[in-house]
């Protein structure tokens, strides 16, 4: 008996993509046998620590990798790396004062709730720009933000590259500026894979110090895992403070399991093929217009890119009548056997996303949307 079905937890169709309220992403059969038999055994922790933080340093074209138990804890662990590096001194030996005094430079239109691990350590954030990141921003906008207390620059893509638009503050920009003034430079691209060259381009290409990913979205590893990855000079500072080591990283505790999980997750998806997923992806949204072509109540239409700004197709399904509302139509996805998970973003229908879809599932969410067409 499957463990949900024993805990009397139905399962759900995830048709919203890598979203944490649901789990993630699904770990594939290699990865799973890689973490079970890593649970099956003991290693000195540290050591397994360095052997393979260089291996996937050098998977992701990086100077320097660490592996941690989410990209909320790369983004602290970061942050006290350039808070040590600012004032030339072992974090451990700071006193709560210096921490304090310490500013971190990010722009309104990127503030989101994970920024607050950089808060969480006593840093304070100096906020700049406007809400719409959209809007044109001068670079003396930054320049002014940083001052002789700013310790590093954090930036959230929320596009391939981090680019968005002509005269916006893009990363390429961003990181220009923050360096001028010898700042170094945090993109967090938690989402932002695909494209898998974004594990390098962020630091190799564009010239962020450090950039963090979340290892439980499209990377498919464990939900409780992340990966920091940049400058040697960086990331050996940020290592030196997790766990297994006394300081302030000691309650972000990852296991081998997750750590070894990880890894052949990172593995993977490096080496696999890209336009083979993206064609994968079109394919099952075509059957899914192509299906409702025929209903009263619903139609469907490519949309791109999806959610996150990653280079996938979705598709959204409009209401084409005043039967039943979008928040409705949710209800009874969610509520079917099996249960679909989607949302509607404030449109009037709802988004299929086909990321973590498995085979076959597609063609019971067709079955779903012609049962509830026929109902209406």
């Amino acid at each position: 008996m499957n463990i949900y079905d024993e805990l009397g937890l139905p399962q759900l169709i995830n048709a919203v993509g890598t979203y944490t309220v649901v789990g993630g992403s699904r770990m594939s059969p290699e990865t799973l046998r890689c973490m079970n038999e890593a649970a099956a055994g003991f290693v000195e922790i540290e050591k397994l620590q360095h052997l393979l933080n260089d291996k996937v340093a050098q998977l992701t074209r990086n100077e320097s990798a660490m592996l941690c138990n989410s990209c909320s804890s790369a983004i602290y662990l970061a942050t006290a790396a350039c808070v040590a590096k600012h004032y030339g001194r072992d974090f451990d030996t700071l006193s709560a004062e210096e921490i304090s005094r310490c500013e971190v430079v990010a722009l309104w239109g990127q503030h989101i709730p994970y920024d607050h691990a950089i808060e969480q350590l006593g840093v304070k954030i100096r906020f700049v720009g406007f809400p719409n990141m959209q809007a044109e921003m001068a670079d003396q906008v930054v320049e002014k933000a940083i001052n002789s207390n700013t310790v590093m620059s954090y930036f959230a893509p929320r596009t391939p590259d981090g680019y968005y638009g002509e005269g916006c503050m893009n990363l390429e920009k961003f990181i220009a500026i923050s360096h001028r003034h010898h700042i170094p430079v945090l993109a967090d691209g938690a989402a932002q894979l695909p494209p898998k060259h974004n594990l390098w381009r962020f630091t190799r290409d564009m010239g962020a110090d450090m950039a963090c990913f979340s290892g439980g979205k499209d990377l498919c590893g464990p939900q409780a895992s992340g990966l920091l990855v940049g400058s040697r000079e960086y990331l050996d500072a940020a290592t030196s403070l997790s766990f297994p080591r006394y300081g302030c990283g000691r309650i972000m505790k990852i296991g081998r399991e997750e750590m070894v999980a990880l890894y052949a997750a990172i593995r993977q998806y490096v080496n696999a093929d890209e336009n083979k997923r993206l064609q994968w992806c079109e394919t099952e949204v075509a059957k899914l217009v192509d299906a409702l072509q025929e209903c009263r109540n619903f139609s469907a239409e490519r949309t791109w890119p999806n959610q996150a700004g990653q280079p996938l197709p979705r598709a959204f399904v409009t209401l084409k009548s005043d039967k039943i509302s979008a928040a409705i139509l949710r209800k009874m996805l969610l509520e079917g056997d099996p249960g679909i998970i989607c949302y509607s973003e404030n449109r009037p229908g709802v988004y299929i996303n086909p990321m973590c879809l498995a085979n076959g599932e597609m063609e019971k969410i067709i079955v779903r949307f012609r049962e509830i067409d026929q109902q209406l």
